[in-house]
């Protein structure tokens, strides 16, 4: 979910349009207009409540508003002894999500309270006590002590930048932005009301996090990286999606439709707003392309990636909690996460998982120790090297691995996504300007959180070069 263009801008504009077009389209309007703007409220507002533990008043102001104007207009409530936010907004349309302790909060759709509930019976969930260990094995962090090799004054001036970047006609909002260079935090810096503890949404990072889980499968066998992923309607299909590998899956190179707008019935918000059950909806797309030929980003593919991790881990909700509990996010010290699931059980890979600021450095320290952590070795050296391996150019400058933003395609060194950054970086991004950063030449990990909106965006070419200007020795 990388781009910032939502619906209720131009939703006057498409009422008129639709009511001279064709009646299906004027039922996604209404199905997935109102009931779209409800739901976004309703899943934001649950999860800024009772999994980032915000008040609701600040969830309102802070992230519904600036996320987009017109769900100021949301009549938004929670219920506290049901753990629920309930969003009506035009008077039309009434959603609903509820909150399941380490769950996070899903919307109903097609399931009851009772039958949601239901689903999280027998589930093991992580602990966050405090370690007294310095990070990234415990959480003690000593920014008193840098390394010789950092310029602490110019370390401090570059993520003050940071935080104070505005622009016009946009919001920049970072906050939380941490470094972590050659193994420990050497800076931190939170918004006020932020904080070390405070789990933040990482948005479409989570498709990063979703391929690590693949890996895990495809190292132990239960997948293929070559092969036809366990997709029932893939199997059944006779129009050549019977062809598409995991590897292309991946690299958003299966050839699928998916609409990713994020406007009034397309396909991004239809499925996060309207779908019980994610995956199939994306899976069901009609193929408008050879598999392998043609890179198209689609939250629908993650989400069908996050079905796989769900059926090899056991095909229920406990058992899938289980398995990235105890293969990714316990080992790796990421304890904070909360990867909030679908109707299905299966977690919503592709925008819906939330965790510390420190939590998500851990994850990128993973990745910069190419597969290991805290004596940890969770992925291997070769499927860090495929995640950071391009699938080819996409048109524009930089390229795509496996659901990780590169800085070079591989090709024209020049060509550059951040050009005042190292041609080795990589990210993870998502929506609000949400990253981490990646730079093995300069063995640095970056992590900025924020809610950028209103067209802005957060520079990160500009304030990440600046941040690994002040590490010195590998200049």
């Amino acid at each position: 979910m990388t781009s910032r263009r939502w619906l209720f801008a131009a939703l006057p504009v498409v009422v008129l349009a639709v009511t001279a077009a064709s009646l299906p389209q004027l039922r996604n309007l209404v199905v997935y207009g109102p009931g779209v703007g409800a739901g976004i409220a309703a899943e934001l507002g649950c999860a800024g409540v009772f999994v980032m533990g915000r008040r609701l008043e600040n969830v309102v102001a802070q992230d519904l508003v600036p996320f987009d104007p017109l769900l100021a207009r949301a009549a938004l409530s929670v219920d506290e002894t049901r753990q629920t936010a309930t969003a009506r907004l035009f008077g039309v349309v009434a959603r609903t999500a509820i909150y399941r302790p380490g769950l996070g909060c899903t919307l109903l759709n097609e399931r009851d309270e009772a039958s949601l509930h239901g689903q999280a019976a027998g589930l093991q969930l992580m602990s966050r006590q405090e370690r007294p260990a310095p990070w990234p094995e415990g959480d003690i962090v000593d920014l008193d002590h840098l390394p010789g090799s950092v310029d602490a004054a110019a370390l401090d001036k570059a993520v003050t930048e940071a935080f104070r970047e505005t622009a016009l006609g946009g919001r920049i909002d970072t906050r939380a932005l941490v470094v972590a260079y050659r193994g420990r935090i050497v800076a931190e810096r939170y918004a006020a009301g932020f904080g070390p503890n405070s789990r933040l949404l990482g948005w479409s990072m989570g498709k990063s996090v979703t391929s690590a889980l693949i890996g895990t499968l495809v190292a132990d066998g239960k997948l293929a990286l070559d092969g036809p992923p366990p997709v029932a309607s893939f199997r059944r299909a006779t129009d050549g999606r019977e062809a598409i590998t995991l590897r292309q899956l991946l690299q958003m190179r299966s050839g699928l439709a998916f609409e990713e707008s994020y406007g009034p019935g397309d396909d991004s918000t239809a499925m996060l707003f309207g779908e019980d059950d994610m995956a199939a909806y994306a899976a069901t797309r009609k193929l408008i392309h050879p598999p392998g030929t043609v890179w198209s980003y689609s939250s629908g593919t993650a989400n069908m990636l996050a079905h796989l991790i769900f059926d090899a881990a056991g095909g229920n909700l406990p058992a899938a909690y289980a398995y990235a509990r105890t293969r990714l996010f316990e080992p790796a010290g990421m304890t904070s996460a909360v990867f909030e699931p679908d109707g299905t059980g299966a977690f919503v890979g592709s925008s819906y998982l939330y965790m510390t600021a420190r939590d998500w450095a851990r994850f990128g320290e993973l990745y910069l120790d190419r597969g290991s952590i805290n004596g940890e070795h969770l992925l291997s050296a070769d499927w860090i090297e495929f995640s950071r391996t391009g699938g080819g150019p996409i048109g524009e400058p930089g390229g795509y691995g496996a659901m990780w933003w590169l800085n070079s395609d591989g090709g024209n060194p020049e060509r550059l996504r951040w050009p005042d950054c190292p041609p080795d970086t990589y990210m993870a991004l998502g929506h609000n300007d949400e990253i981490v950063a990646i730079v093995p030449s300069r063995h640095t990990v970056i992590v900025r959180l924020g809610w950028t909106t209103g067209g802005a965006e957060f520079d990160a070419n500009s304030h990440f070069s600046q941040i690994l200007a002040s590490l010195h020795d590998d200049r």
